[in-house]
């Protein structure tokens, strides 16, 4: 009988089982998925997820004053609009077969459990990848109301579409006051503050290197080992906390407002076991979640910025 080629090859546990995982997922390497780390949790309910945003008119005091005992104004508030995103589908999967769970193992008590710590960490990486980069995609079923391709929620990158600084690619390297003319544009657009930065390797150096006395080097952990370091700028705008991740594109970088910006789970992270194939067991890990993007002209982007 042919084996699965992506199987590893251990035995797994009792068939049937369903283990509600988030808790441990989250704790798995917290900073190799910084923005996933640091997302709200919010509840989906449907595959199309929706919520409602509300903004103050641009009032002015030009002309505002009134005339005593005159009527009082009509005035007409602004409606709510409604956004929305769809939820996707994130699994991995992996097997083992009965001898690799019978022999000894050094350091290891189980192979499964081994195994079931790396899926969910290659999960979870899968899953910040996704909440950056993500284009929109809705399934649209065929003649048999059956989807013809996955759904894929709306990332980052996709969501901000009002505050966008665009250099022109390998030329453009990032300066401060690019750095700093996003902010303003943020500022002047939306009706909120950003408070952090995410920058891959080299947009990182870039920020750390602005020649200004703006820049603040912050031990987290506060030991004397600089570990977890997060460069502090303090702009005009408001101090931005600039946090290191890997799994960005190397030209962009996006300054978000963190509280307007959620992660919500239709299906919250959890193992199925798969069918017995013999000498061998599957296990798969399977979420379902969205990203809730609430206001995102408090967030913005730079784009196209030289990479090296």
């Amino acid at each position: 009988m042919a084996v699965l080629g992506h199987q590893l090859q251990t035995y797994a546990t009792t068939a049937g089982a369903r283990e509600d995982i988030l808790d441990l997922i989250t704790q798995v390497d917290p900073e190799e998925t910084p923005l996933l780390s640091r997302l709200g949790v919010s509840k989906a309910s449907g595959r199309y997820h929706e919520w409602l945003n509300d903004t103050l008119e641009s009032g002015t005091g030009t002309g505002a004053a009134a005339l005593e005992g005159a009527a009082a104004a009509g005035r007409r508030l602004s409606a709510r609009s409604r956004s929305g995103n769809v939820s996707q589908i994130t699994t991995y999967t992996f097997g083992i077969s009965g001898t690799q769970e019978a022999i000894a193992q050094y350091g290891l008590d189980s192979e499964y459990s081994y195994q079931l710590e790396k899926a969910m960490k290659i999960l979870k990486i899968m899953q910040e990848q996704i909440l950056l980069n993500s284009t929109y995609a809705f399934d649209v079923p065929d003649s048999y109301q059956c989807a013809t391709a996955a759904r894929s929620l709306r990332g980052i990158f996709a969501a901000i579409t009002t505050n966008v600084k665009t250099g022109s690619g390998g030329s453009c390297a990032l300066t401060e006051t690019m750095f700093n003319d996003l902010l303003q544009t943020i500022f002047e657009n939306g009706n909120g503050t950003p408070d952090i930065c995410f920058a891959n390797g080299y947009q990182k150096r870039r920020i750390s290197s602005f020649s200004s006395n703006n820049v603040r080097y912050i031990n987290m952990q506060n030991e004397k080992t600089l570990r977890n370091t997060i460069v502090s700028y303090e702009s005009d705008f408001g101090t931005i906390s600039t946090v290191l991740d890997r799994w960005l594109p190397k030209g962009d970088m996006p300054v978000l407002s963190m509280n307007d910006w959620n992660i919500a789970y239709l299906r919250k992270p959890f193992v199925q076991q798969l069918g017995v194939a013999g000498d061998a067991k599957e296990a798969q890990i399977i979420t379902e979640y969205t990203l809730e993007h609430l206001n995102e002209s408090n967030s913005g982007k730079a784009t196209g910025l030289a990479t090296a």
